[in-house]
């Protein structure tokens, strides 16, 4: 071997030992700077070191990007939050695939599924704030980010609890305003999704009862003088059509609970607006004996 060729591969050698040592230093330096609090400082780092090709299969360096971005997340108070949380996810999610030793394997599943948890805790919230759509994206990603872990996750009471939930939104949605139908089409057809995987659920059959039930209320509410007899009989046909869509539903519900007032009530109410007088009064009875032996019991 030359001289020359020696020297070469002595500096090639000096090159590679160098760039190992710089890899080495820039995943020791984001672990440093996240030890310290300085998250921005180690999110600098290690998104460096996880562009490079001999860290990128390392299981650190996915792990500790990955509660950087938690921090990160548990800081951020504006819509940044949202794309910190999938980052740090993703990262977590890669360092539990790396992770052959399964060395963190533990505490980043704990991390992961605290991300997991917010996802849901904010679709909820966005039900509580009248944002159907934004809360069926975030409760859609809760069901990806726990399947992506655990693949054969069966969610399906929860699915049911969410679906009741944005039923009810609709309505709220639709009660604001009821000239805009699309809202109380969106609610008659969640609460049908529920039955779909649940024909027992007595949430789902009592609200779509009442949804249909005050439709037709409604449309009679609406009746002014200004109405013509063809008009009339129109809505009174429409009306009577809602009243009869309720009462399956009703009755399902009525059957599954039969101590519930509101059901009792439900039914007598109906049978009176498809003027069926001895159904309406029967319940109307049933209803007055259980308010009787209820306040004996008192």
């Amino acid at each position: 071997m030359t001289m020359k060729h020696t020297i070469s591969m002595f500096i090639c050698t000096l090159v590679l030992a160098s760039m190992a040592v710089a890899q080495a230093d820039l995943l020791g330096q984001a672990n440093e700077k996240y030890r310290e609090g300085d998250l921005r400082g180690a999110q600098a780092a290690v998104d460096q070191a996880v562009k490079d090709p001999s860290l990128a299969k390392s299981a650190e360096v996915w792990v500790l990007r990955g509660f950087i971005y938690k921090d990160l997340y548990k800081q951020a108070k504006d819509k940044e939050g949202g794309v910190l949380r999938d980052e740090a996810m993703a990262s977590l999610h890669a360092g539990i695939a790396a992770d052959s030793t399964h060395q963190y394997t533990s505490s980043s599943k704990a991390a992961y599924f605290f991300l997991s948890r917010t996802l849901y805790n904010d679709a909820v919230h966005a039900l509580n704030e009248l944002q159907p759509d934004r809360a069926t994206g975030l409760f859609g990603k809760y069901k990806e980010s726990l399947v992506r872990i655990v693949p054969d996750t069966v969610l399906l009471g929860q699915d049911i609890d969410f679906e009741n939930a944005l039923g009810t939104v609709y309505v709220k949605l639709f009660n604001r305003n009821r000239d805009q139908l699309e809202w109380y089409d969106h609610a008659v057809g969640t609460y049908k999704h529920v039955l779909d995987l649940d024909s027992t659920n007595y949430g789902a059959n009592y609200n779509l009862a009442t949804l249909y039930y005050n439709r037709g209320v409604y449309n009679i509410q609406r009746i002014s003088a200004e109405n013509d007899i063809p008009s009339l009989q129109q809505i009174q046909e429409a009306s009577r059509e809602f009243f009869t869509q309720a009462l399956p539903y009703m009755l399902r519900a009525h059957l599954m609970r039969p101590h519930r007032k509101e059901t009792i009530l439900g039914l007598e109410g109906i049978h009176y607006s498809l003027q069926d007088e001895e159904q309406s009064r029967h319940y109307r009875l049933l209803y007055e004996e259980l308010d009787h032996d209820e306040q004996q019991e008192k």
